[in-house]
């Protein structure tokens, strides 16, 4: 007698849902945001809030509208108040958004990168490169990661680190409290406050007032620094 046949209904698994990244752009240049719009349309993951191309504060007012998770502020001519630009911009962040700047122009000389992204940016995107790698770019600064243009990345990095080793061969590590010293190495490994606060088991505030703390004591300004400290320390 032949078995009877059961039909199976096969369970169909969703593909996993994409990841959009909100990017807010500044750029006065209709014909570089031509270039801008061109190189982002065919990656999907970009969801374009808005394009601003007209005074720095309706820039700085559509910031504090959107929260976006990237801005793109590009420029073609050099701009003489762009740090003081990168700080007004970090300041209009909020915290639990973890808005990343990444500039955009012609790459200016080590030393200014430097203090670009002491005073909040995340990357700097070199109008030679190739267009193509823009998407990338925000993907990158996206993660908190720094851009720099791949043929000047060694040695830009090399100049960060003698900075801040420069700057920093007066202080040592005997001001740290163990809990410091430990949320000071995991920074230099990159670990968000998040993370630090699962791996040392205390709560995300707790973090942020040990980092206050590791501020003062090493006299630094920003989280870059810090890594760069803990980088240098060999701390890892």
């Amino acid at each position: 007698m032949p078995k009877k046949q059961v039909n199976k209904t096969e369970t169909k698994i969703p593909p996993p849902k994409m990841e959009k990244i909100t990017v807010l752009i500044y750029c006065p240049s209709d014909f570089l945001l031509a270039g801008i719009l061109r190189a982002l349309e065919p990656d999907k993951r970009i969801d374009i809030l808005t394009v601003e191309k007209g005074t720095i504060e309706n820039f700085m007012e559509a910031i504090k509208q959107l929260q976006p998770q990237v801005i793109l502020f590009a420029h073609l001519e050099p701009l003489p108040h762009l740090k003081e630009i990168c700080k007004a911009i970090k300041e209009l962040i909020k915290p639990q958004v973890r808005t990343q700047l990444l500039l955009l122009g012609n790459i200016p000389s080590h030393e200014e990168i430097i203090n670009l992204i002491n005073a909040g940016a995340r990357g700097y995107f070199d109008l030679n490169d190739p267009s193509q790698q823009l998407t990338e770019a925000i993907s990158v600064v996206n993660k908190g990661e720094i851009w720099l243009p791949r043929d000047k990345m060694s040695s830009i990095m090399d100049r960060i680190i003698s900075v801040v080793g420069r700057d920093m061969k007066e202080k040592t590590l005997d001001q740290l409290t163990p809990t410091e010293f430990q949320v000071l190495r995991l920074i230099g490994q990159g670990k968000s406050n998040e993370e630090i606060a699962k791996i040392l088991f205390i709560s995300k505030n707790t973090v942020r007032s040990h980092i206050k703390s590791i501020y003062s004591k090493l006299d630094t300004h920003s989280r870059l620094q810090l890594a760069l400290y803990a980088i240098n320390s060999a701390l890892f």
